[in-house]
């Protein structure tokens, strides 16, 4: 009896510390740039940004789809994705170069390490349709197509993830 109600006694106690841990936690990826949090403001996002290459298709609550167009010669203005994506190419990609925005700053950075992913189809290769999935928000970048014929693919990004949350529905919302 005398454990249970210390436990009770407790229970605020670390109901608290483990608020204050959860918001230190979310205070330091942010300040450290952790990968899974947006931490520009929404004028940084694609169709704010970069409207001219980013077109939205269709979008509700949980998906938005956006068609990406990068014409010869073009360089997009400096732009990020706030949500998970998947990337859906339906043609050869052209040669780019991809500058991103330093870590805490507002200069160039250098090119971002792909090696985690697949490169996407080049020309000739014959490899596509082909898929890409970008796990986390992307940073503010800006691709330029170096090459000689536009960069067309679409981009499907998750606004609302259900993760474990759909386990506990017996039906889905398609509200």
């Amino acid at each position: 009896m005398k454990t249970y109600r210390s436990l009770l006694l407790a229970a605020p106690a670390i109901a608290l510390a483990s608020f204050a841990a959860g918001l230190w936690a979310q205070s330091s990826a942010t300040q450290q740039g952790h990968p899974l949090l947006w931490r520009w403001p929404d004028s940084m996002d694609s169709i704010n940004a970069a409207p001219k290459n980013h077109k939205v298709l269709f979008e509700n609550d949980h998906v938005r789809l956006l068609e990406v167009v990068v014409q010869p010669g073009e360089t997009e203005n400096m732009h990020g994705h706030k949500y998970p994506s998947v990337f859906m190419m339906d043609a050869p990609q052209p040669k780019t170069v991809n500058k991103n925005l330093e870590e805490g700053g507002s200069g160039q950075g250098p090119p971002r390490d792909r090696r985690d992913r697949p490169p996407p189809p080049q020309a000739g290769s014959g490899e596509y349709p082909a898929a890409r999935a970008m796990a986390t928000p992307q940073p503010p970048h800006q691709i330029t197509n170096a090459d000689t014929f536009p960069q067309h693919f679409y981009r499907m990004e998750f606004k609302k993830i259900d993760g474990d949350a759909i386990k506990s529905m017996t039906k889905y919302p398609l509200d």
